[in-house]
């Protein structure tokens, strides 16, 4: 069996004379694929030899696209790309050395059986600053100019969430006495350096210390069973307080069910969120305008795949999160 490589003309490996040349004098992408050997193996099995959104990135970015075995850290400071926390260890190596990244993962908004839309987060997992409507608007027309800039606030939100900015709506259910946790996966705690179970465990503990309410876990179940019952669904039953979890984007999904939620790790709905668990008993909850503000603010950092392909994408990524430190938060 012949494994053919991606053969697109824009496309720069890290071995080619080419690469080499793009490197001199300015700053080029490294988007880092899956290994060789797993991507050999993909193939094999009839799946997809080169993820396509790294191979995305690489082409918008103008970029170099690898393999994961040819990345070097220790010897190379130029930025990267990543996709998925499998590429936790590269990111702590990332964050260790000052090398700056961009990671793409599931979007915030906008998605249902089928993946559409993405996050690339700069220098951290999830989109951790907050920029006002005014602001956005601002920074995107000086930046990208007025052509696209008008594509972006013409389109792009009604595109993510069905409606226009100024026909945005939060909802509000009623609410009753339980408290409802959604829990971190273990995979997200093997990067902040944890054990997911003995987390949610001290958690429910130290709830119950707190409020005599009633917790219920919001287990996690196969993709295609939480679309059938999501999480606002089940909030908008009528029984619950507010919703405690980790970093689940959970949180800006009860919020805009007009229910509180805390938040008590890094997460993109944070500024949205109640972040003291002492206080679950009045929980802050954000006015209408903030909410509004920091969901468009959000919209314009997720993208689709083809979307990545433009230097738009990296543009944008860099005008609204360009100046973010990481957040280098350790269990």
């Amino acid at each position: 069996m012949t494994i053919k490589p991606i053969t697109d003309p824009r496309l720069k490996y890290p071995n080619s004379e080419k690469a080499m040349r793009v490197t001199n004098n300015q700053t080029v992408w490294r988007c880092v694929d899956w290994g060789s050997d797993k991507a050999e193996e993909r193939f094999k099995r009839g799946k997809n030899r080169h993820d396509p959104y790294i191979v995305n990135m690489a082409l918008g970015t103008n970029g170099v696209y690898m393999n994961d075995e040819l990345l070097d850290l220790e010897n190379d400071n130029r930025p990267c790309v990543f996709r998925g926390l499998g590429k936790s260890p590269h990111i702590h190596k990332c964050i260790e050395k000052g090398i700056p990244f961009m990671y793409i993962d599931t979007g915030y908004f906008g998605n249902g059986l089928r993946k559409q839309w993405h996050r690339v987060a700069f220098n951290n997992l999830q989109t951790l600053n907050h920029l006002s409507y005014v602001e956005v608007r601002k920074r995107l027309l000086d930046g990208l100019g007025q052509k696209n800039f008008k594509d972006i606030f013409n389109n792009r939100f009604p595109k993510i969430m069905g409606c226009s900015y100024d026909d945005f709506k939060v909802e509000e259910c009623e609410r009753g006495d339980k408290i409802l946790v959604v829990p971190p996966s273990q995979k997200v705690f093997n990067h902040f350096g944890g054990d997911a179970k003995e987390y949610t465990d001290k958690l429910i503990e130290k709830i119950k210390t707190i409020t005599d309410r009633k917790v219920e876990v919001r287990e996690k179940v196969g993709r295609s069973e939480r679309l059938n019952f999501t999480v606002q669904d089940q909030l908008k039953t009528g029984e619950y307080h507010c919703l405690v979890t980790f970093n689940s984007i959970a949180s800006i999904e009860s919020v805009l069910v007009g229910m509180p939620a805390i938040v008590l790790g890094p997460n993109a709905g944070e500024c949205l969120s109640e972040t003291k668990l002492e206080n679950i008993e009045e929980p802050y909850y954000p006015d209408f305008d903030k909410i509004r503000n920091h969901i468009f603010y959000l919209s314009c950092c997720q993208f689709t795949s083809e979307e990545m392909q433009s230097i738009i994408t990296k543009r944008t990524i860099e005008i609204l999160q360009g100046n973010q430190k990481p957040n280098n938060f350790k269990l």
